[in-house]
């Protein structure tokens, strides 16, 4: 009971992280969006693989020395990301098939016509959880991409500290080559091409593996001063090295930050702040948060577009984007952002928790969100 309580802090994190990814990519012109720290939200999906990295090695370092282990480990994993993903990705089948009839009746043709991208072999990618392995250019629900790097790097982390019986120090060895082929291919830069993505995984995944051991070293005295100060050094290390080469240094402080949050003491002012309940909810539902926004997104821009007749213009980028007015654009973000909320709730209730007792093909004991 007491290591549960002491993880309800990084479950918060866990949940401000997938909310900046939301409104990262909520591209409506509001002052919500566009700052430096929120155009850098892609680098809190490092942050995910961290926590997992540091929450996995915590719990099952030592639970996966037999191939049964593994097995059950790995199937545990699967029923924790797939159903949701299978729903989503079942959705945007819908949307592309949507705008196929669209195009076909009235001529318009999308920026992202139907079924070019999001073509059979992405599907299938999608659906055999390889699409941020063997893609070029990500379709169907794009921020999936993480959870199929994760899902493998998983098995990575079993076979090699279970089966093969390596010492957690390993973990900063395959860190430190993943972060060696980073910097050789993409420059230190970790908003990488999707054949990569698997490497930007291990990288940050096996930091926060290897960060689990450093856990009971942390004097709990310290960790108060430690944890308030690496969440500022967080913020600001997003908003100016964001987008250059040394966004490489973040994964590092992220898992400096977990540690000192995972040993805050129970009496402390910051620890009371992170459990707040909702806070703590917000994490609960992270998954559906991140797996859901992009199908919020989607809808949001459809009534914009088409029912207020929004017009949209070209961003420096290349995207169309909607021209909105910044009040209009802030009340926009935040109407999507409330939006995103309650269906992740209904995700949560209804796709992911079932399957949290194993319902209903008997994969039981399937891990909670912090196992």
């Amino acid at each position: 009971m007491a290591k549960k309580s002491k993880l309800l802090a990084l479950e918060s994190l866990r949940g401000f992280a997938a909310l900046a990814v939301a409104v990262h990519h909520f591209r409506y012109g509001s002052m919500l969006s566009e700052n430096a720290f929120i155009r850098h939200g892609y680098l809190m999906v490092d942050f995910f693989f961290v926590l997992s990295g540091f929450v996995i090695a915590l719990n099952y370092a030592n639970r996966l020395s037999t191939p049964a282990e593994v097995a059950s480990f790995q199937r545990r994993r699967f029923w924790r990301l797939y159903p949701l993903h299978l729903f989503t990705l079942l959705i945007f089948l819908g949307i592309e098939c949507l705008k196929y009839v669209f195009e076909q009746r009235t001529g318009i043709v999308s920026n992202n016509p139907a079924f070019v991208v999001s073509d059979a072999s992405a599907f299938l990618a999608n659906l055999f959880l390889l699409q941020g392995v063997v893609l070029n250019e990500l379709g169907f629900n794009i921020p999936s991409w993480s959870i199929s790097v994760e899902f493998w790097t998983y098995l990575i982390f079993a076979l090699t500290m279970g089966l093969l019986r390596l010492e957690m120090r390993w973990c900063l060895v395959l860190a430190g080559g993943a972060a060696i082929v980073l910097l050789a291919l993409e420059g230190g830069r970790l908003e990488t091409d999707p054949i990569f993505a698997i490497i930007r995984c291990v990288f940050s995944f096996f930091l926060g593996a290897w960060a689990a051991s450093l856990h009971v070293r942390v004097p709990r005295k310290a960790a108060t001063p430690m944890a308030a100060g690496a969440l500022a050094l967080v913020i600001l290390a997003i908003w100016g090295l964001g987008g250059t080469r040394a966004e490489i240094l973040l994964p590092p402080l992220f898992a400096l930050t977990i540690v000192a949050v995972a040993s805050l003491e129970a009496d402390t002012s910051l620890r009371r702040f992170l459990e707040w309940p909702f806070f703590v909810w917000l994490g609960t539902v992270s998954y559906s948060v991140y797996l859901t926004h992009s199908i919020v997104g989607w809808v949001v821009t459809q009534v914009l577009r088409f029912g207020l007749k929004v017009p949209t213009h070209v961003a420096a980028d290349g995207d169309t984007v909607l021209a909105l007015g910044q009040g209009f654009a802030t009340l926009v973000t935040l109407a999507a952002t409330a939006a995103v909320l309650v269906a992740s709730y209904l995700t949560y209730r209804f796709i992911e928790k079932p399957f949290l007792s194993g319902w209903p093909f008997g994969a039981r004991a399937v891990a909670s969100r912090n196992g």
